[in-house]
This record gives structure tokens, C-alpha cells and sequence, in this order.
């Protein structure tokens, strides 16, 4: 049995290096099917007739088009996967990162909590000595009392509430202040202080409640 050569190489042609023109290109797997069938499978090959003047052939031409029309599908298949995998990646990325931010903001606002709890004032109730408070002092701490949580009073808006002058109620203010049973907090208009009741206020006005009234 004849022994079949390698298809000539389209890269070098004279001993030197060559650029292969498109029939070279389209035969050359076609050649090399035709090799590697009389190399693997020579009683076939030699059933079906291959020789080396079958290199550039119909037959040659046959496996090249199967060649590379399985080429063309396995690249189509691999673009597919890749972008396929592309997708996926991306929107595991982007779901991570919405994920990550979600936890950031969460953690951001529990540490705002936790510093809100820790940084929140504890006042003591005075157990001492009872303050002496003026009519108008008694009515300043019942008005600050009816407030909501989070609300206060800048000096205007007591002296609204008793059709008084600002400088008339900021004295009684002060004093409560001074005495721990208001304390000043942000909230009035063009800088000025705002008020609110505090644990010690709140405690002395619930003590003068829960006294028996004289007659």
C-alpha cells in the first residue's frame, strides 16, 4: 500500500513564507481529513480510493465544506454561551452590588439608631429638695407638657401662647432651664432658642398631679 504525504502547506511556497489564497484556506482541512482518514483508517481509505492526487479534490472539497460549516456552528454556539454567561455575570454583579448597597444602607441606618439610643439624653430626676416654680413658671411647664415627642417651643411661641412679649416669658425660661426642667434644643426661627420639657420637668409636674388637692 502506497504511503500518502502531507498536504502541502499553503504557508510556504519556494521555501519561503506565503499568504494562502481563499482556495487554499477552503481546502486545507479538507486536505487534512483526507490524511488523517489514510493515516488512521488506510483500509478505508484505500476501499475509497484516496490518494495523494486527491489533495484539492472533490472529496477534499466534501469535508473541507463539512469542516467549516461545523466551525461556523461551534462558534455561533460558543458566542451564544459567552454571551449567555455574560448576562449572567452581569446581572449577578448588579444584583450583588443593589444587595451590597441594601446592606449598606441598612447598616448605615442601624448605626444611626444605635448612636441615637446611646447619644439620647438620660437626665436625672432630681429627688432633692422640690423647686419653688411661680404661677407663671407652673403654666410654661403644662404647656411644654402637652407637646409631642419630638415638638418644642422657641420663646415666641410661649409668649404667643400667653399674649405676653418675648421679653417677658424669656426670664421664665431661663429659670426652668437653669433649674433642669427645661432644656434648649434647635427648632426656633432666625436662631432663636427652642424649649422642651425635661425628665426632671416631667417628673416634678407628675408629682404636683398625684398630690391630694386642698379644699
Amino acid at each position: 500500500m502506497e504511503t500518502l504525504s502531507t498536504p502541502p502547506n499553503p504557508f510556504v511556497a519556494d521555501g519561503a513564507l506565503a499568504v494562502p489564497s481563499f482556495e487554499q484556506w477552503f481546502f486545507l482541512p479538507g486536505d487534512w481529513g483526507l490524511y488523517l482518514l489514510f493515516s488512521r483508517a488506510p483500509a478505508v481509505a484505500e476501499f475509497v480510493g484516496i490518494g495523494a492526487a486527491d489533495y484539492g479534490g472533490t472529496f477534499a472539497g466534501f469535508l473541507a465544506w463539512i469542516a467549516w460549516l461545523l466551525l461556523a456552528i461551534a462558534l455561533i454556539a460558543a458566542t451564544s454561551a459567552v454571551r449567555r454567561f455574560d448576562r449572567t455575570i452581569t446581572r449577578g454583579i448588579a444584583d450583588g452590588i443593589a444587595e451590597l448597597k441594601r446592606r449598606i444602607r441598612m447598616a448605615i441606618v442601624f448605626a444611626r439608631y444605635r448612636r441615637g439610643r446611646r447619644t439620647e439624653r438620660k437626665e436625672p430626676v432630681s429627688v432633692g429638695e422640690e423647686p419653688s416654680l411661680s404661677r407663671n413658671e407652673q403654666r410654661v411647664l403644662e404647656l411644654h407638657a402637652k407637646l409631642a415627642p419630638g415638638f418644642a417651643l422657641s420663646v415666641s411661641d410661649v409668649a404667643a401662647a400667653f399674649n405676653a412679649r418675648g421679653y417677658q416669658v424669656r426670664g421664665v425660661l431661663e429659670r426652668l432651664k437653669r433649674l433642669d426642667l427645661l432644656h434648649t434644643t434647635v427648632g426656633g426661627l432666625d436662631g432663636e432658642p427652642a424649649y422642651t420639657l425635661t425628665a426632671a420637668g416631667r417628673a416634678l409636674l407628675q408629682l404636683r398631679d398625684a398630690r391630694p388637692r386642698t379644699a
